[in-house]
């Protein structure tokens, strides 16, 4: 509008209307200075527009950096929140995980309530029927040792008894052989008598003597066969007497090694026992241990799961104190931006 007003003036005519010669250089001057005034406010309106322009334009791009600036602020707080809900996702994943494996290891965890009475029951299960076992062991021992004492006793009693009537036999068997070497010599002399009384005799005479004569000897060769018949029948007995001693002997010896290895198979058998429930007493011990160990990694998994808690509870916290900020930020900067614009607007419109 300035400059179109200008141009107006500038194609004024310089010639004037024919008039009286001091009236028309009196208009004609004052005109001038009109002309010159109003060209010197016309340059200042131009100068004060050009001074207006820049500053409108510098303005103009302190608004777009402005609102560059406040787009860039959005995309940062844009960024910021996707950062902040993917972290938020994943610990919120992670806590889900460790409540999962805070609830599995509540499962797995035995209460000293749950670990007792367990214990109880293993005992129950176990030391009953080892009871039990090691009192039927112990009869069982008992009574084979009373077998074999029963037995050792036999058999020495049977030995001494074999001894003895070894001892017996041999004393009579030496009593029969001088009896019968006693009777043979009697016998021998009675042949030398009887020769000795055939040669000084005379033989019709003692016919009859002579017959009776061997009479007698086939009646002491009968008799002597007989008592070497004693002997032999006194030799066998004495033979399957012993045979029958070392076959009781075998019997005896045989039947104490299966005692001894029945005993060493019992011992063996309370010694596996024993070693059993002593390895049971180590797996409970070390299920409790293990116990222990799941209760403090359970107290582990719940401090963690607690300062992960918090520290969710602090991220929430300085986004919200953040996004706070944020638009605190924004909202200062667009009361700036419409107070320089007010600002403006209004000089232009003083201006103008």
């Amino acid at each position: 509008m300035v400059v179109s007003s200008l141009t107006s003036m500038d194609t004024f005519p310089t010639t004037f209307p024919p008039g009286g010669d001091s009236g028309l250089t009196s208009s004609q001057s004052d005109f001038q200075k009109l002309l010159i005034d109003e060209r010197l406010r016309c340059e200042h309106h131009k100068t004060n527009y050009q001074t207006l322009k820049v500053e409108h334009t510098r303005l103009q791009d302190e608004y777009i950096k402005s609102q560059n600036e406040l787009k860039r602020l959005l995309n940062e707080k844009q960024t910021h929140q996707e950062k902040f809900q993917l972290l938020l996702e994943e610990l919120r994943g992670e806590l889900v995980e460790k409540t999962k494996d805070l609830e599995e290891m509540k499962l797995q965890v035995l209460t000293p309530q749950k670990l007792e009475l367990l214990r109880a029951q293993i005992q129950q299960e176990l030391e009953t029927p080892m009871r039990e076992r090691f009192r039927n062991l112990d009869e069982e021992v008992e009574k084979y040792r009373a077998e074999y004492n029963k037995l050792r006793y036999e058999h020495t009693f049977l030995k001494s008894e074999f001894e003895h009537q070894k001892e017996e036999f041999a004393r009579i068997l030496e009593e029969e052989k001088i009896k019968c070497e006693s009777e043979i010599a009697r016998l021998e002399k009675d042949k030398e008598e009887l020769h000795n009384q055939l040669l000084s005799v005379d033989p019709t005479r003692d016919s009859k003597r002579m017959e009776q004569l061997v009479r007698e000897k086939v009646h002491l060769c009968q008799k002597l066969k007989g008592l070497e018949a004693e002997v032999a029948e006194l030799r066998a007995e004495k033979e399957n007497s012993g045979a029958q001693v070392e076959n009781v002997q075998r019997i005896q010896v045989r039947q104490l090694a299966e005692m001894q290895a029945t005993v060493r198979s019992l011992e063996a058998e309370k010694q596996s026992a024993k070693l059993q429930a002593e390895r049971l007493e180590k797996e409970l011990q070390s299920s409790s241990e293990q116990n222990t160990v799941l209760i403090s990694k359970l107290h582990k998994a719940e401090r963690e799961i607690n300062t992960l808690t918090s520290k969710v509870k602090e991220l929430k916290h300085s986004n919200k104190l953040e996004i706070t900020d944020i638009k605190l930020e924004a909202a200062r900067a667009k009361s700036e931006l419409e107070r320089e614009r007010n600002k403006i607007q209004s000089e232009l419109d003083g201006n103008i």
